[in-house]
């Protein structure tokens, strides 16, 4: 591989690194903003034994998870927070996978 397809495979690498640690960022400050954290508790798990616990759960379970409640496929007293609040309504696919993202890789303080 020549000198400058080589830098450029490694400018690459560093960008998709670094748009991947944003990513994990965002995704803890989407966690906390967008009011998951209500129900859910400060580290995915849950505040009442009624909403699941969301700490190192699977991320594709996860993202279908949260789109199914946003688009009101899965309307109940529970899922209320979220399909009403124009805060979570809002959020976007992208926002989404950035916090099923970071709450696959937190590490869950131990419930009292």
């Amino acid at each position: 591989m020549k000198k400058s397809a080589r830098i450029c495979v490694l400018s690459f690498l560093v960008l998709f690194l670094a748009v991947l640690s944003a990513s994990a960022q965002d995704g803890e400050r989407l966690y906390m903003t967008k009011f998951c954290i209500t129900c859910h508790g400060q580290k995915g798990i849950s505040i009442d034994p009624n909403y699941p616990n969301l700490a190192k759960q699977n991320e594709l379970y996860l993202i279908h998870q949260m789109k199914d409640i946003n688009e009101k496929k899965r309307a109940n007293k529970l899922t209320l927070l979220m399909t009403e609040h124009p805060v979570v309504t809002g959020i976007s696919d992208e926002e989404i996978a950035a916090i099923a993202a970071h709450l696959t890789k937190i590490t869950p303080l131990k419930s009292h």
